[in-house]
């Protein structure tokens, strides 16, 4: 095959990805794709790795920032804009019955988990909480941090088992797009302390789970959530840097 008759060939194939049918999958998974990536430089866990930010009230503040940008501002306009509602990404009460019931069932498993699981291994005491000691220095301290650790979940779960699972659903299936969403949840967390990244894909898959079944990404934040700063407090408590 001649050099010309190679490149046409690849021309045709790449050219067959970006069908006018296909238009809008293309355009939301590119752009999710691009956001991701954003996500990972400017929020977690980029700055920690690429330009060693320190744990800090400030630093999470940026981080938390942009994660609010990318994850949740951006995908709610470009899915809304390319056809999609707010109720399709789950952006709504949803069923609250069953969802507070599984944010208590998640939270009944992860809380000792996840404390366990503080006290053994050392890496992730490095890296949490985001906001560093400070926040563990009082009650007003703490609560305000978990209102913008709220902000960060919300956003996380917006992107993942909002606008990704929300794009991905009607085109393949409900059970083949928890699995996309969950890898590419799992990806991003890349960086993070092992524990932390092997965690990421059974509890990408349950927080998915929850998503669908409650057709709201509310209560899967709250779990998650939970959990977060379940590690905090236990990784602040360990040190003796809780209320001192």
């Amino acid at each position: 095959m001649s050099l010309g008759a190679a490149l046409r060939a690849l021309i045709g194939d790449l050219a067959a990805l970006f069908t006018a049918e296909g238009a809008r999958l293309w355009f939301l998974l590119g752009c999710g794709t691009v956001l991701q990536a954003a996500f990972w430089y400017l929020a977690t866990p980029g700055p920690a790795l690429l330009g060693f930010a320190p744990r800090a009230p400030d630093t999470a503040a940026v981080g938390i920032t942009w994660t609010v940008v990318t994850l949740l501002a951006v995908p709610v306009l470009l899915f809304t804009a390319s056809g999609g509602t707010l109720r399709e990404m789950r952006l709504s009460r949803g069923d609250s019955r069953f969802g507070w019931a599984a944010v208590g069932v998640v939270s009944l498993f992860a809380v000792p988990i996840v404390s366990l699981a503080a006290a053994n291994a050392p890496e992730l005491a490095l890296a949490y909480p985001w906001a560093g000691a400070a926040v563990g220095r009082s009650v007003t301290a703490l609560v305000g941090w978990a209102g913008l650790y709220a902000l960060y979940y919300l956003s996380f779960e917006t992107f993942y088992r909002g606008f990704l699972l929300g794009a991905l659903e009607r085109p393949f299936g409900t059970r083949t797009a928890l699995w996309l969403q969950a890898c590419a949840a799992t990806m991003v967390h890349l960086g993070k302390p092992l524990p932390e990244t092997l965690a990421a894909l059974p509890a990408s898959l349950l927080f998915g789970v929850i998503a669908v079944r409650t057709r709201s990404v509310f209560y899967p934040a709250i779990a998650h959530l939970v959990i977060g700063l379940t590690l905090d407090v236990a990784v602040l408590a360990r040190s003796g840097a809780l209320f001192q």
